[in-house]
């Protein structure tokens, strides 16, 4: 029987899977899908629709001076210099699309956990890989999907903060949900860090968190790779139609607090309402948002990246 990609995990690890922030680990940091030439492969094939390229100051604390880059037409070597040497941050989505050895690696690595916990089965499964210069500053941000980071190269610490006000407002995620706002558009202050929870990961850790949870990042002194999975369960799925409904009726009840229950009457009626807006979103294909581009990957700059002027894309 082949060796199990995680290690094992204690039984108080397996309760809290998913409900609090866990750092745990795996035997994944010597796969030849993460190597110099895989990675350069795997730039070269992602579409454009499929990556983010990202800077930030590497002492800027407000996430919404995160910035959105272009590295297209450039090889994958040109890109993985870039990072060496400068301030980027490079996510590769999707990448189980891209190669049918990453779809594999990840259907394997979801019946690892699904054997581990008790009742969790998962589905709209996706891989990203990330690819980040030294020191690099990731900023604050809040996914949809349940969502775990891996750990293959390098050494970064993550700071994970609860996913409820003051830290995640009902109405930050409600936006980001509908897409009327960026999945960095969330506050910060300095008294956040009392509540945060923070994880220090080399090759090899991994961590997970609650879902929706905001968390930040920073690289040490060193290029990072690491990858991150997004999953659905059942009742995943319910807390996301709950936020999509409120953010749907909160033009309509302003600032109050709207129930984010999953069950009962009210919640089905939510359900129905989001699943309904999404499929004329989807006939009227306004599933895209805009994203602003102002810099553009760059080897030859020490920053690895040179400004342009600003312009827009549907992503």
């Amino acid at each position: 029987m082949k060796k199990s990609s995680l290690t094992e995990w204690r039984p108080d690890q397996i309760r809290k899977f998913g409900r609090e922030p866990l750092l745990l680990t795996h035997r994944l940091a010597d796969s030849p899908l993460f190597s110099d030439a895989a990675l350069e492969r795997l730039i070269e094939a992602t579409p454009r629709e499929h990556f983010h390229v990202n800077t930030i100051g590497r002492d800027e604390t407000d996430p919404r001076k995160w910035r959105e880059g272009d590295m297209s037409g450039l090889s994958g070597r040109e890109v993985m210099a870039a990072v060496a040497k400068g301030n980027i941050w490079v996510h590769l989505q999707r990448v189980q699309e891209a190669f049918d050895d990453y779809r594999e690696f990840l259907d394997r690595l979801f019946a690892d956990i699904e054997r581990r916990v008790p009742g969790f089965h998962s589905y709209r499964r996706s891989m990203s890989v990330l690819i980040s210069s030294p020191n690099m500053n990731v900023a604050l941000h809040s996914d949809v999907p349940g969502q775990s980071l891996w750990q293959v190269r390098g050494r970064k610490r993550v700071w994970v903060y609860p996913p409820k006000a003051p830290y995640l407002p009902q109405e930050k995620i409600e936006n980001i949900v509908l897409q009327r706002g960026a999945d960095t558009d969330l506050p910060y202050d300095p008294s956040f860090e009392a509540g945060a929870e923070s994880f220090e990961l080399e090759a090899g850790d991994w961590a997970t968190w609650p879902l929706n949870a905001p968390h930040r990042v920073r690289n040490a002194d060193c290029v990072n790779v690491s990858f991150t999975t997004e999953h659905w369960t059942h009742a995943l799925r319910n807390e996301y139609a709950a936020n999509y409904a409120n953010g749907l009726l909160r033009p309509y009840v302003g600032a109050r607090a709207l129930s984010r229950e999953t069950s009962g009457t009210a919640f089905w009626g939510k359900f129905a309402l989001a699943a309904a807006h999404k499929g004329w979103r989807k006939l009227a294909r306004k599933t895209r948002a805009p994203m602003t581009i102002d810099f553009r990957v760059d080897p030859q700059s020490a920053q690895g990246f040179s400004d342009v002027a600003p312009y827009r894309i549907m992503k």
